[in-house]
């Protein structure tokens, strides 16, 4: 993952340097944003990267190695491809990000290696418990970025233009945010798929993550110091911010609904029962011998699925509510018990687990 990581940037880097000296994109300062979209290629991954990896399944320290390690080196060599190219760019707005580094990652860091050597079980213990304050600082430094780089005028030039240049400068800018970004998870995607089977689940979330994320805070360090602040360059740092941080929320989304039907699947994969277990389950369950099953013997049933699954009985309630919802399930005809043919067409199908997701809430009591 590491290799493939520097790759990608080695490639980035090299398109870039070859777009910026060449000559083809810079002509006169009006051209400038879109040498900065070409250095938001170059930028290395988000010191928020860390924080994703753990949301999303990653292996957490390879990310917050190689971002940390590329957020040193990357810098550096922006400031010395800024000064050979000699763009109006004033390297010293990089001293913002250099306060960042120290404030956002050095101190923090040092803290940290201290007190885990310090206390190295109970740091790991607070670590996991506190983790949640890294997702809430991601979140104020999207309200508080979201505030400081939305144009005065946005809401007019979208809705209500005044001025069609303007205008077309914060759809122009729209456009090209969304090739980037969509093109950076294009790319990212195409190698998670190339390289199936070689990266374990967790090293290729953490590869996609380093290579669709950016440092928004060092680019912006960098709009700080355009010397030429026109329109085009205001729209083109508000409509990567908000990329930057709304884009990830959607991906959570679908991460989560990906893996939760995942779980799913492998869950009524392992928990399928033979015809013959479920004529035993069947007789363990009918404890009146009466050839069929009642409430409280599918109240049994639940309790059988919940210690092979959670390992945990849930409260009456839960569980009354769990019961007659299942029961309806179950009872496919409706005449108030459960016969051997109903619960084998059931387990049969989803195996031995209360899959309530099986019936319209038309057909139940107790509603979706």
């Amino acid at each position: 993952m590491k290799y493939l990581v520097y790759g990608w940037m080695a490639v980035r880097w090299i398109i870039g340097l070859l777009l910026i000296f060449s000559g083809f994109l810079y002509q006169s300062e009006a051209d400038l944003y879109k040498v900065l979209w070409v250095l938001f290629w170059m930028v290395p991954p988000a010191l928020t990267s860390p924080v994703l990896s753990v949301l999303w399944g990653g292996n957490l320290y390879p990310s917050a190695l190689l971002s940390r390690t590329l957020s040193i080196v990357a810098p550096l060599a922006l400031l010395a491809t800024l000064k050979v190219a000699n763009l109006p760019i004033n390297v010293d707005s990089l001293i913002f990000f250099g306060i960042i580094l120290i404030l956002g990652l050095a101190i923090p860091g040092a803290i940290a290696q201290f007190w885990r050597d310090k206390s190295p079980v109970e740091s790991n213990h607070h670590s996991k418990n506190w983790k949640f304050i890294g997702v809430l600082a991601v979140a104020f430094m999207a309200l508080a970025t979201g505030f400081q780089f939305t144009p005065a005028t946005f809401l007019s030039d979208i809705f209500s233009s005044t001025d069609t240049a303007r205008s077309l400068a914060c759809l122009q800018q729209l456009a090209i945010a969304t090739l980037v970004f969509l093109s950076m998870r294009a790319a990212a995607t195409l190698t998670s798929v190339v390289t199936k089977g070689k990266l374990s689940k967790a090293e290729a979330r953490d590869a996609y993550i380093l290579l669709v994320n950016p440092n928004f805070f060092l680019w912006a360090a960098l709009f700080i110091g355009v010397s030429a602040t026109t329109s085009d360059v205001k729209y083109a740092v508000f409509w990567a911010s908000l990329g930057f941080f709304c884009i990830p929320l959607i991906e959570q989304i679908l991460f989560m609904n990906s893996f939760g039907n995942d779980i799913l699947r492998e869950t009524l994969r392992s928990s399928r029962v033979a015809t013959e277990d479920i004529k035993k389950l069947f007789l363990q369950l009918d404890t009146d011998g009466s050839q069929s099953l009642d409430r409280a013997e599918i109240t049994e049933l639940l309790g059988l699925i919940e210690d092979m699954t959670t390992g945990e009985r849930s409260s009456e309630e839960v569980r009354k509510y769990v019961t007659d919802y299942l029961f309806n399930i179950l009872d496919s005809d409706k005449n108030g018990t459960v016969d051997l043919a109903e619960l084998e067409e059931y387990v049969s199908t989803y195996g031995l687990v209360a899959n309530l997701n099986v019936v319209s809430a038309a057909a139940s009591p107790v509603g979706a």
